[in-house]
């Protein structure tokens, strides 16, 4: 049985996942900062919700133990 969920997303449901804006993930994908994967076919950009999750994860910073 298949879900309806949804695989890729597009810039403006990535940068809502992410709480930014499509401007800076923009941004990020031209200068290649925080390196977040992506798809293009021809002028369209797509990401992957899993993908953003593993970033989402890989930017936690522990706090100082005091």
């Amino acid at each position: 049985m298949m879900t309806n969920t949804k695989i890729l997303l597009t810039q403006k449901e990535a940068a809502e996942y992410l709480g930014t804006t499509v401007g800076t993930l923009n941004t990020w994908r031209h200068y290649g900062k925080d390196k977040i994967p992506f798809m293009r076919w021809g002028n369209r950009i797509r990401y992957r919700k899993e993908d953003l999750d593993v970033w989402i994860q890989s930017q936690l910073v522990a706090p100082n133990n005091f």
